[in-house]
């Protein structure tokens, strides 16, 4: 049971477990625990200045969510991502084939979504497999799956597209493939503490770089 309780935590800084994110010594004063640093110094931060360090790619920000908190609907965000994700693939098809039948168009949207949803689904699988000889530690399934879903938060950018009409401009399709690349790699590197070598890079995120390249016709 100790040992369990000491490794609820992990220092954002040095990737060490801690038994606490911070330590109380009196009812006036709280006093973050630390091995030099602050063990999550986000504790602190407003949620607003969290998600600015995370669309800036720190690796930290990412730790901290993946690692140090609770979130109880990962699952939804991760659907609210593949519909993201299927509606850009149908406003594409929608610009290049010039259909406005509601008919069609309905049916190519669950098309999209379909698509999406094996394509996310695959990438998962392939992403696991070619990973886990360069992992570790020992995680909790549950927060290998939540670090997937993050990586995919980019596809949120949708509704850019919409306000601004960005889905006709391939720099935006690109910009937006390359952030959720990156964002992949962050939350890998965040969850299990490795450095990526220029192999098992191309190996595991092949499928995202070729979206961007795709996104670019």
């Amino acid at each position: 049971m100790a040992s369990s309780v000491e490794q609820k935590y992990t220092c954002i800084n040095c990737y060490h477990k801690s038994s606490s994110l911070f330590m109380k010594y009196s009812d006036n004063g709280i006093r973050l625990t630390n091995c030099g640093k602050p063990v999550d110094a986000y504790i602190e931060y407003d949620i607003v200045l969290i998600i600015i360090d995370l669309m800036l790619q720190y690796t930290k920000a990412y730790r901290h969510l993946l690692l140090n908190t609770n979130n109880p609907y990962c699952h939804k965000l991760c659907i609210v991502f593949v519909l993201c994700d299927a509606y850009t693939k149908w406003i594409r098809q929608r610009i290049k084939s010039g259909s406005e039948n509601v008919y069609d168009l309905e049916w190519k949207f669950y098309e999209c979504l379909l698509r999406s949803t094996l394509e996310m689904t695959s990438f998962m699988v392939v992403l696991v497999i070619l990973l886990l000889p360069h992992i570790s530690t020992k995680l909790a399934v549950s927060k290998i799956l939540q670090a997937f879903c993050v990586g995919f938060y980019g596809n949120v950018f949708a509704v850019l597209s919409v306000i601004w009409h960005l889905h006709h401009h391939w720099s935006y399709r690109v910009l937006t493939e390359l952030f959720i690349l990156i964002s992949h790699v962050q939350t890998q590197r965040a969850l299990h503490n490795v450095t990526l070598t220029p192999k098992c890079f191309l190996l595991s995120y092949w499928p995202l770089l070729f979206r961007a390249l795709l996104a670019s016709s």
